[in-house]
């Protein structure tokens, strides 16, 4: 995710620095597999970070706090992000 991160970063600063810097960052992430492969892998990356933390919130609540609660609640974090990473694979390329 760090190392995602700062090709975000560098892609934001170009992107907002010029309407030149726009098309320069639109036209390599549509053209080059390795810039859409570190955008996917830290959409991924992402998601699976925001659904294990909505695990976590929802078994702050006392919600799946047992055994087998967090062994269902584990199951559904790795399916609902494998569901997200396909998604976000198709949306980026």
């Amino acid at each position: 995710m760090f190392v995602g991160l700062i090709f975000m970063f560098w892609a934001f600063q170009v992107s907002l620095s010029s309407p030149q810097g726009f098309e320069t960052v639109k036209t390599l992430l549509q053209e080059n597999f390795l810039a859409k492969f570190v955008l996917w892998g830290l959409l991924s990356a992402l998601a699976y970070h925001c659904v294990a933390g909505i695990k976590h919130l929802i078994m702050d609540l006392d919600i799946g706090v047992t055994l087998e609660g967090g062994h269902k609640m584990a199951q559904a974090v790795v399916v609902i992000s494998a569901i997200l990473i396909l998604l976000a694979g198709i949306w980026v390329w």
